[in-house]
């Protein structure tokens, strides 16, 4: 499995140094993280370019009639260029026929959006098998985004450990000594309960969410 983030990436992110289990126990969690993202966007960066016959629906164009254009939403993107679109039914093995070029188009290379003519023969049943080249390069903030997630989570199982290690801490979230003073501050847990918190910290792309904001970016479209 190709993971978008790894234990240094990790261990640089929140600051400190891992011992050699914490570092497993994190590519673990980068693990996790990832398989997360792919599901969340609906799309996966662990493949390498070109994709050939890649079959995929085609759907009926916005406006379009029983003879217009279908769309295909490519897997991957962006796409830096097709080089065959063919068409063929729903029926078990029935093979493609190559459409000539004039008869589709990269009408959005940057979200792999395709368009293809469905001819006299369209009624929204047919599949595109394409071949392409796209960018297989993760990008930044994917990373970024993917090492936030598994950071949270290796925090969560530090804190956890500090708490069961001396659980007079639990609840606690800073100490401060000064000259004269000592000043703790309170988690959100303690203030709010815990249940309260478990259910906040348990989503991984909570609505708002800096980690939310990036993916929502990449999301794929839902074809029911």
């Amino acid at each position: 499995m190709t993971t978008y983030t790894d234990a240094a990436a990790i261990e640089a992110y929140l600051g400190v140094t891992f011992t050699p289990e914490q570092e497993a126990l994190a590519e673990t969690f980068a693990e996790a993280a990832t398989s997360f993202v792919d599901r969340y966007t609906g799309r996966t960066w662990q493949t390498v370019s070109p994709a050939t016959g890649e079959t995929l629906p085609v759907l009926p164009a916005p406006g379009g009639t029983s003879v217009a254009a279908g769309q295909v939403f490519l897997r991957h993107a962006p796409v830096s260029a097709v080089t065959a679109v063919a068409l063929r039914t729903a029926y078990p093995n029935d093979p493609p026929t190559t459409l000539d070029a004039v008869t589709w188009e990269l009408v959005d290379p940057a979200h792999g959006v395709l368009t293809v003519a469905g001819g006299s023969g369209w009624s929204g049943g047919l599949f595109a098998v394409v071949d392409y080249t796209y960018s297989d390069a993760v990008p930044p903030d994917i990373a970024m985004a993917t090492t936030m997630i598994a950071a949270g989570v290796m925090q969560q199982q530090r804190t956890g450990a500090a708490i069961a290690a001396q659980p007079q801490l639990a609840g606690v979230e800073s100490i401060s000594v000064g000259q004269n003073d000592v000043s703790v501050r309170l988690s959100s847990s303690a203030t709010k309960g815990a249940s309260a918190s478990s259910a906040a910290g348990s989503a991984w792309a909570a609505p708002g969410s800096a980690v939310a904001m990036i993916l929502d970016r990449y999301r794929k479209p839902v074809i029911a």
